[in-house]
């Protein structure tokens, strides 16, 4: 469910850019620039003036990917606008989950008023979790992975709020849009998912299974795990082509994966159809449809050039600057909803 804050955030939004008051990105899409969805600063509601300086730490994840890097963007332009102290700490791979924890625990030591959380897995930060909240510290949880609820009751871990987009349907949109393209046509398709049991993987892999499902003439071929990594996307996706040369689309978790997917469908003589080409080539041999996830520059760019079909593009800047937000709400003791939800859309060539 969608929250109340995001539907008149949405609404602010529009309401600008048809004013014209929204500046568009570098690719020309207005949804994709960092101001969109920003009405005087702010994205939530009443937003309080911080009593004191807060220091809020950010416990983020590589900044090798540029999903991460814009995640601190946002972070970091919501302190200056509000006048807080703060600081992203990164490990350097997305196996890292000793290291995330690690720093957790260091960042809880030093006594941080709130802690905004981006966990490789459910499970690795959950004991420093449970500390910060012993201390009193506001837990804001950012777009991956979600704390189970289950685990926090447990553990006696207090979570502020969810910020992030719904991944569910980000898989529901990537299958709509492949067997709109294919029109009614037989097609067999894959997934290729992040790392195991991470929350935001099994939703956009559920999201698309689910949608495949519903089409009698979709079969799902492929379903198997890139952790993440471009490398292993390219090596996964170049066994699944080889075992299923007939494969009409692939979905990946995110557009890392998919820059090696990419590789890997050229390797092997592919075509990669746009947007506009899936409508009409949909299905035919050597030609695959391809969507990523997440809207990184790069793959943008892939999209813009017509080697990749499309991107489900996050906000991953909002996510970054409503952290902030709501941590400022929590600690000046307001109340928050249990998901916040960012918008998403499906970038393909005609929108660049």
């Amino acid at each position: 469910m969608r929250t109340k804050l995001y539907a008149v955030c949405l609404i602010a939004a529009v309401l600008a850019l048809v004013a014209g008051s929204v500046p568009t990105s570098s690719q020309g899409v207005p949804f994709l620039s960092k101001e969109a969805f920003l009405k005087n600063g702010a994205f939530l509601e009443n937003v309080p003036k911080p009593s004191r300086q807060y220091r809020i730490a950010n416990i983020s994840r590589t900044l090798l990917n540029e999903h991460w890097v814009m995640n601190k963007e946002g972070f970091m332009a919501a302190l200056e606008h509000y006048g807080l102290d703060g600081q992203v700490f990164a490990v350097q791979s997305e196996q890292d989950v000793i290291e995330q924890a690690n720093i957790l625990d260091t960042v809880v030591r030093k006594g941080y008023d709130a802690v905004v959380v981006s966990p490789i897995s459910e499970k690795n930060l959950l004991p420093g979790l449970a500390e910060a909240t012993k201390k009193g510290i506001v837990i804001i949880n950012v777009d991956t992975a979600a704390i189970l609820e289950a685990d926090a009751k447990e553990k006696g871990i207090k979570i502020g709020t969810f910020i992030g987009s719904d991944n569910y349907d980000a898989g529901v949109e990537a299958a709509n849009f492949i067997a709109g393209c294919l029109g009614g046509k037989p097609g067999k398709v894959a997934v290729v998912r992040g790392r195991p049991g991470d929350t935001c993987a099994i939703d956009r892999s559920s999201g698309f299974i689910d949608t495949v499902r519903r089409y009698n003439n979709l079969q799902l071929v492929g379903d198997q795990s890139g952790m993440w990594d471009r490398m292993q996307a390219l090596d996964v996706t170049t066994n699944m082509l080889r075992a299923n040369p007939d494969i009409v689309g692939i979905y990946y978790n995110n557009d890392t994966m998919v820059l090696g997917g990419l590789q890997a469908a050229k390797n092997l003589g592919y075509r990669v159809l746009t947007g506009a080409d899936a409508h009409k080539y949909a299905g035919q041999a050597k030609t695959l449809i391809i969507i990523g996830n997440d809207g990184i520059p790069e793959a943008l760019e892939k999209v813009k050039a017509g080697e990749l079909t499309g991107t489900i593009a996050q906000k991953p800047y909002l996510m970054g600057y409503a952290a902030v937000e709501a941590a400022i709400i929590a600690l000046e003791g307001g109340s928050l909803p249990k998901v916040i939800h960012t918008p998403i859309k499906l970038v393909t060539q005609s929108d660049l």
